[in-house]
């Protein structure tokens, strides 16, 4: 068959193999859009990061007001936003640190204990984002 060949022989050919491919699982479709994801945030700074509460809440910092960020092995990531201090705590946050410290990651969640049975043992998993408003320097 050339590339041109537009005949209905190789049409209806070509399309008995595109109406029976399997539809990819639920979780499959879901890894694709992690991936999806980290890809997007390595090939692109972001703006603001968002964070995202269990509860539903969202809430956004600039990332040019990001002055100091500390990650601490024991599962502690620590972002100061001006007078405002972001804590997140969890597993495997260090890959999320980095992205976080490049100014890639768009943003990031609190889990549920449910959600976290459901990850590979390397994935990242915040449990609590807790934010203090307005300290003062130390």
């Amino acid at each position: 068959m050339k590339d041109n060949d537009d005949t209905p022989s190789s049409v209806v050919s070509l399309s008995k193999y595109l109406r029976n491919a399997p539809s990819p699982p639920a979780e499959d479709a879901k890894d694709a859009a992690d991936t999806y994801q980290e890809a997007r945030a390595r090939s692109r700074e972001a703006f603001m990061l968002e964070l995202r509460f269990t509860d539903g809440t969202l809430v956004s910092f600039d990332y040019s007001h990001l002055a100091k960020s500390k990650f601490l092995p024991e599962g502690k990531i620590v972002l100061r936003f001006g007078r405002d201090e972001v804590t997140a705590e969890g597993k495997n946050l260090r890959r999320l640190y980095s992205t976080i410290t490049e100014h890639r990651q768009r943003f990031i969640e609190e889990g549920t204990d449910e959600e976290e049975k459901h990850k590979s043992e390397d994935a990242h998993h915040i449990d609590k984002i807790a934010i203090r408003e307005g300290i003062e320097e130390s």
